[in-house]
């Protein structure tokens, strides 16, 4: 029920444009094996952070972004196929990793235009030519900032520069190195933790039971014919919910610990996060119904249950989330508001029942390449 809230507060890896320019370019044939490093530079072409280190083979493309002690990386054969993404700290420990499904449709009222310009530059010893890409939606003409790459004549972006409309720079990558070389397929390895499900879900610390929260399943409803099915084992929580068009949405979250894993699937679109870090203690769940929420004086009868009315979030300044809970904490039915719309949840069906880590887990083809459609590194 709160899946949108929760997407929202999840904080995905960031990745420079520079790593993404590199196989963003269609108009050219196959790229020869290659390593380039590129460095970000500041309105006046300083260096700054970060730098990306762009590695190639056989159409497969390995990034790696360092900034403020945090390295990213991105995997994949170019912007219009699924990629992942992950991130580690300088000790190694893995913080995240995301998986995004290309099969979205394309808007066909926006198109990129690639245009090669007469300009030509020479960046650390490559020849190249600029060509500006734009994206366009008629009547109105160009709708975004406009994309500059400098490109070798075997398809290599050396130098990038995404310019606003007064063309004031967002960004500028210009190239450090580039070694073309033959390239293994070992290069482009994967750590194995980051596409198994078990280490995310691997508990980070161990958490004595706590009988005011009792595990449960429950289904809930809405009038919209959103469907919702609950588990908890606290501190674990699952909660999956499908729309009537098909939408799925779902998240496996412990409410104490930094850690869980995020999923959405639609028409044509998926996408998946995962996270845990042993570092930081997350902030409990607003689900977790257990501080802050105030009682509004009025009860209710559900499956048989008594429940009790709460303001949930009775500080909150742009909409209301009112519960009806059990004696133990157990949300029967919910109502939240935001502006003028407003969605209720009501259970229908519920259990308090021992529920087992092992029942709140996704299917194992979610952490599949292959079902994401990625091609294998050769």
């Amino acid at each position: 029920m709160k899946t949108a809230a929760i997407t929202g507060a999840i904080a995905f890896i960031a990745f420079t444009a520079a790593a993404v320019a590199q196989s963003n370019l269609d108009a050219f044939p196959v790229q020869p094996d290659y390593v380039a490093v590129m460095q970000a530079l500041d309105k006046n072409g300083k260096p700054v952070d970060p730098t990306v280190t762009t590695t190639h083979h056989d159409g497969m493309f390995l990034s790696e972004t360092q900034w403020d002690g945090l390295t990213s990386f991105g995997f994949g054969p170019d912007r219009k196929d699924p990629v992942l993404r992950w991130s580690q700290q300088t000790d190694g420990e893995i913080k995240q990793m995301e998986l995004i499904g290309s099969n979205q449709k394309p808007d066909t009222t926006v198109v990129d235009i690639s245009r090669p310009l007469a300009e030509r530059s020479t960046v650390a010893g490559q020849d190249c030519l600029w060509r500006e890409t734009v994206k366009k939606a008629p009547p109105s003409g160009s709708i975004g900032p406009g994309e500059l790459n400098c490109v070798t004549d075997d398809g290599i972006v050396v130098e990038t520069k995404l310019l606003a409309r007064e063309s004031v720079p967002l960004y500028h990558t210009r190239l450090a190195s580039l070694e073309r070389r033959a390239v293994t397929s070992t290069e482009l390895h994967l750590p194995q933790e980051i596409l198994s499900q078990d280490f995310w879900l691997r508990p980070i610390r161990s958490h004595e039971p706590d009988p005011s929260r009792p595990d449960f399943e429950m289904t809930l409803e809405s009038p919209a014919g959103m469907h919702v099915r609950l588990l908890r084992h606290f501190p674990w929580r699952y909660e999956e919910s499908r729309d009537r068009d098909g939408t799925i949405h779902t998240i496996v979250q412990n409410e104490l610990d930094d850690q869980g894993i995020w999923y959405q699937q639609s028409s044509g679109d998926r996408r998946m996060t995962a996270w845990r870090s042993s570092k930081r203690v997350s902030p409990p769940v607003q689900d977790d119904q257990t501080t802050g929420k105030v009682s509004l004086g009025k009860t209710d009868t559900i499956l048989g249950e008594t429940c009790e009315w709460f303001d949930l979030v009775p500080r909150a300044m742009h909409g209301e989330n009112q519960a009806c809970l059990t004696q133990d904490g157990i949300p029967l039915k919910e109502e939240v508001r935001i502006k003028v719309s407003t969605t209720s949840y009501t259970a229908t069906s519920f259990r308090r029942r021992p529920v087992d880590l092992s029942e709140m887990r996704l299917p194992a083809e979610a952490f599949s390449l292959d079902e994401w459609g990625s091609p294998a590194v050769r």
